[in-house]
């Protein structure tokens, strides 16, 4: 910012009137200051020798009472802190203190000699006591205090008096210069002023007058001449600024529609760019002769190549190695883009292959399109999608789909047999009590307990392919299990096949049922060995893995998240394409007659879905076959719970009511009850067991699941209104997904699952007979 002249005047006028007045302050102040020091010195000075002379003789005396009234008449300066008298080695022998001091104190020391030329020394009793030694010394030393907060205030009163007068001095010069100044310059400066004024208003007819003093004068001169040329000019002068401001608002204005244009472009193709390398589809664009002359990143990614100036440039049909679904390639008159560019006409075309770059076939989706420029065909853009992912995912579908409809109809088939194997094995059973062992009649009966074990064994194969089965799930350590089912696996497979495991380092812990891991083990391990020839390697490992969203998961519908990983390999002659899509599906066997039921596989497949988990396989026909069990982990596992020793079942008493629609079990489970000592009443349906329990009241209820008109959980809840100490057991062949299994499970009431034995039935019911409240209680 630019001062005026006045200002600039005014400022400097200040400035040297203000140096002058400080430094005339500063040198009468240091004057005033050295007065008062010097004048303080004396009086000090004159109190400390006064002082000196009359405390020499009551110190020789040892008189220190007269020492105290000779310092108490000694301050009578009123700047005197204190008075104090000092041995020589700083004890305080006496002292007179006149005030309190917060200012700061100056201390000024006397030392009291002796008068003669003998020096006295004090004597180790008392001060007073005087003897003579060779030389003279000091004998004492007066200490003077001084105040120095007085003449503090008196300096600091000083320089702020000191100050004003300077301030009000510069003040007054100040004014007076301006006065002057400010004559001097209105009387030349104002006249000058007036005429540049008018000058530059546009009135170049007006003229400075001159001014008596040659510099304005000069000044003066000069506009004259100035206004003198701009008259001349004017005319012309305005005409051109009319001319160039016209001009330039025309370019101005052309300049910002190129911009505007510019900016529109860049931003719709900023816009294109990253539509094109923002989506997922692959996307190039060809020209008549079908080159390839842009490709988006997608096309790139999905041919396996690293950059775009590998593909462009490069004729695509034959870039591509188009081909059908079956793999036959297609010449140029068959395929759908060459078409496209010939006629103009756009395609779509599912499930033909493209070629990547390391020779192997995708199958891809596509999309062509011709591009038009003023009604002529210039070229095409292709869009195209790899469905690897989608023709794997539907071919899972169709085999879950296949599997759930098998396994539909397997569970019902497994819920009415198990109803017939309960009835056939307590039947045998209890016939076996009334028949001498060893006879024929209880040999036979033995050969119909064997068949129904294992046709119940069948059974529960079938219902673990459609999984149906109730699971006894635990918290298991899967390496723990693997190592103990190791060495019963090692004596099913013969000498010349080599056995490993190999073991995770860390543990791998799961819940799940043990017996049916078991079985899942088992059922691969021989599959392995009857897949291999003499000699061969059957590696059974484990290991921990964690999947993410971004992986492809062995089966759709795998969350992501930490599992645990089974991998049972062989060397055997594997399987091809046909083979490896039918395994899981049951009753297929790839073994002659009699080899083999087909439920193997599919019993392993039900199970690891039944656990929340998936199985996938990979093989080769000549290069083996591994299959990888996934399971979810669990982060610790409880210390497994020793099994009780069994012991023989007593003799029972107290009152059963058995619900059951199937009357051959009803009659077992009554017989079999009976024969124990219980009372047993036996009905067929909700409503009779109702009726019954209107009269009596009954210890326990043993009830059928499922049941015509009522089930068992809703006749149990109904029952326990009017007798609330009534126990209950429920049985059932197919415990199907219904609401009366997910109340049984989330009440924890008992269960056996169908077909189960007399011995297995009366352990239970002498349990629940026993135990002090039911067992079973509704939520």
């Amino acid at each position: 910012m630019r001062l005026s002249l006045n200002i600039s005047i005014n400022l400097i006028l200040l400035l040297v009137i203000l140096a002058l007045g400080s430094t005339i302050g500063f040198f009468f102040v240091s004057q005033q200051r050295a007065i008062l020091h010097e004048n303080l010195s004396h009086r000090v000075e004159m109190i400390g020798r006064q002082v000196t002379s009359d405390v020499y003789t009551p110190l020789v005396e040892g008189e220190l009472g007269h020492v105290a009234r000779v310092l108490e008449s000694a301050t009578i300066d009123p700047e005197v802190a204190f008075v104090m008298v000092k041995s020589l080695d700083g004890e305080v022998l006496a002292a007179r203190w006149m005030k309190e001091v917060t200012g700061g104190v100056q201390e000024f020391d006397f030392p009291v000699r002796a008068q003669s030329r003998e020096s006295m020394a004090r004597s180790e009793m008392t001060f007073g006591t005087i003897t003579s030694i060779a030389s003279g010394g000091p004998v004492a030393t007066i200490a003077v205090g001084i105040d120095l907060d007085p003449i503090t205030q008196r300096e600091r009163a000083l320089v702020i008096r000191t100050a004003l007068a300077v301030v009000l001095g510069s003040l007054i010069a100040l004014f007076l210069g301006l006065v002057i100044v400010r004559r001097l310059l209105n009387r030349s400066i104002t006249p000058l002023l007036d005429g540049i004024r008018e000058i530059t208003s546009g009135d170049f007819s007006s003229r400075v007058r001159q001014d008596r003093h040659r510099e304005i004068a000069e000044i003066g001169s000069a506009f004259n001449e100035m206004a003198e040329r701009f008259s001349t000019t004017l005319i012309t002068k305005h005409e051109l600024e009319e001319t160039v401001a016209r001009r330039t608002v025309q370019l101005r204005q052309a300049l910002e529609d190129q911009i505007r244009i510019r900016e529109a472009l860049a931003e719709r193709e900023e816009h294109i760019r990253l539509l094109f390398n923002s989506t997922a589809e692959a996307i190039f664009a060809i020209d008549r002769g079908g080159t390839c002359t842009f490709c988006n990143p997608a096309c790139v990614r999905l041919l396996g190549y690293e950059t775009a100036e590998e593909i462009v440039g490069n004729h695509m049909h034959t870039f591509l190695g188009h081909a059908a679904s079956d793999g036959t390639a297609m010449e140029e008159y068959e395929c759908p883009i060459c078409r496209m560019l010939a006629a103009g006409h756009g395609s779509h075309n599912l499930n033909e292959n493209f070629r990547k770059r390391d020779g192997t076939a995708i199958p891809v989706e596509y999309w062509s399109h011709p591009i038009m420029r003023d009604g002529e065909l210039v070229g095409g853009v292709v869009t195209f999608l790899d469905i690897s992912q989608r023709n794997m995912l539907e071919r899972q579908l169709l085999q879950a789909q296949k599997l759930e409809g098998i396994g539909v109809l397997a569970g019902g088939i497994a819920h009415d047999f198990n109803n017939l194997l309960t009835a056939i094995i307590g039947g045998a059973e209890i016939a076996l009590i009334d028949i001498p062992a060893e006879t024929k009649g209880a040999r036979a009966i033995h050969g119909v307990l064997d068949a129904a074990t294992r046709a119940a064994d069948l059974t529960r194969q079938i219902l673990a392919f459609s999984r149906k089965q109730v699971l006894s799930m635990k918290e298991l350590n899967l390496n723990d299990e693997v190592l103990s089912q190791s060495k019963m696996l090692r004596r099913l497979i013969s000498e010349d096949i080599k056995f490993q495991v190999n073991l995770a380092s860390d543990d791998l812990c799961i819940r799940a049922d043990a017996a049916q891991l078991q079985q899942v083990l088992l059922n691969l391990a021989v599959n392995a060995r009857d897949a291999m020839a003499p000699g061969g390697t059957i590696t059974i490992e484990t290991t921990g893995v964690v999947l993410q969203k971004s992986d492809r998961w062995v089966e759709e519908g795998m969350p992501p998240g930490r599992y645990a990983v089974i991998s049972v390999s062989d060397t055997g002659s594997g399987m091809d394409e046909a083979t490896r899509s039918r395994i899981f599906e049951p009753f297929f066997t790839t073994k002659g007659p009699g080899e083999g039921t087909g439920l193997g596989l599919s019993t392993v497949h039900g199970v690891v879905k039944q656990h929340q988990g998936s199985i996938s396989v990979y093989s080769e026909p000549g290069r083996g076959t591994t299959f990888r069990i996934y399971l979810p982990r669990i982060d610790r596992i409880e210390a497994a719970q020793p099994a009780p020793e069994a012991a023989a079942i007593p003799r029972g008493e107290g009152k059963i009511l058995v619900v059951e629609d199937e009357k051959a079990v009803r009659d077992f489970l009554e017989s079999a009850l009976q024969d124990h000592g219980y009372s047993v009443t036996s009905v067929a349906s909700g409503p009779e067991a109702m009726e019954a329990c209107a009269g009596t009241s009954f210890d326990l209820m043993v009830s059928d699941v499922v049941m015509p008109g009522m089930s068992g959980p809703e006749l149990y809840q109904a029952i326990r209104e009017r007798q609330p100490q009534l126990k209950v057991m429920f049985i059932s062949g197919y415990p199907a997904k219904s609401v009366s299994l997910q109340d049984i499970l989330q009440w924890d009431a008992p269960f056996l699952a169908k077909p189960f034995s007399a011995k297995v039935l009366l352990a239970k019911t002498h349990e629940l007979m026993s135990s002090p409240a039911p067992a079973g209680h509704a939520p």
